[in-house]
């Protein structure tokens, strides 16, 4: 069991490093998300059950799977390049209660708690919107400077939302596409993304260099993807639904401190009360109904 957990908080860093990857590394957006989608289909390549997926490729959950993680992808990566590292980690994570809600629970009070939090967090006054770096240099590898305008902030917070809603489909399609080889799920969810991404961009993949951003994007998606989800995975076959839950929130802690020590992003007691509000709620309600993660 202690190696589940540890495998589970290892996996939870890894993945949440997302959150200020994306921030600092110096590539577009779409190419940020090809590489996320080629490296996912490319390793989980040789980990599938094949006459699972051809069945199940073109089904209707197949289908909605796919597409449904394009936009999810898609909006993360928006609301983790306009919000500090933490709060797009910490919106992101109501999505268990919108699982809930669409399992058909009540609306309750309590439901006030965590959209309090959501408005804390969302009204933070010490938001660092401006981070002007003069070293900053555009052939860099990383960002230096992450500046953001101040309206941006509110489509920051709009794009977790969606994020979030999208996470909670994706729970139910994977639910309704029945295999316990987990790596087709990810070959499914990804499979559509990378075929339409890839000779899209097909210009910009060719004239790719081996010391850039690019590269080092394609390298971080290739570790994340190989160890982080396979220490995920290892961990929910091994721990219980309520402990899985629970460790799930340390890839919150890790990104706020992703944050602070890579983008000098500032923690401030509203961000902790907001966050606090959401984690607890979320965790009061997943121990009543007794849903997976």
């Amino acid at each position: 069991m202690y190696l589940a957990i540890v495998s589970k908080l290892v996996g939870e860093s890894l993945l949440s490093f997302y959150s200020i990857f994306v921030k600092k590394i110096n590539v577009e957006l779409i190419l940020q998300i090809w590489s996320r989608f080629f490296m996912y289909v490319a390793i989980s390549a040789f980990f599938v059950d094949w006459v699972f997926i051809y069945k199940s490729i073109l089904s209707t959950y197949g289908l909605l799977l796919s597409l449904t993680t394009i936009l999810h992808v898609y909006f993360s990566y928006r609301s983790f390049q306009l919000l500090d590292s933490g709060v797009a980690t910490t919106l992101y994570y109501i999505y268990p209660i919108i699982i809930l809600l669409l399992y058909g629970i009540p609306l309750t009070p309590i439901l006030l708690i965590p959209l309090f939090g959501v408005y804390l967090i969302a009204n933070d006054s010490k938001k660092e919107l401006y981070k002007n770096n003069p070293d900053s240099r555009k052939d860099s590898i990383i960002k230096n400077d992450t500046t953001v305008k101040e309206h941006f902030w509110n489509e920051g917070i709009i794009a977790a939302f969606i994020a979030a809603l999208t996470e909670a489909f994706i729970f139910y399609f994977v639910k309704n596409i029945k295999t316990l080889n987990n790596w087709n799920h990810i070959f499914l969810s990804y499979f559509i993304g990378a075929s339409v991404l890839t000779p899209y961009l097909w210009k910009n993949i060719i004239n790719m260099q081996l010391y850039s951003g690019l590269s080092l994007s394609l390298a971080v998606n290739a570790f994340i993807g190989l160890f982080g989800y396979y220490l995920r995975f290892y961990a929910i076959s091994r721990l219980d639904t309520y402990i899985y839950a629970i460790l799930t929130y340390f890839g919150i802690v890790m990104s706020y401190v992703y944050g602070v020590v890579l983008n000098n992003d500032k923690i401030t007691m509203q961000k902790i009360i907001g966050t606090l509000c959401i984690v607890l709620t979320n965790l009061y309600m997943l121990k009543e109904r007794r849903i997976d993660l």
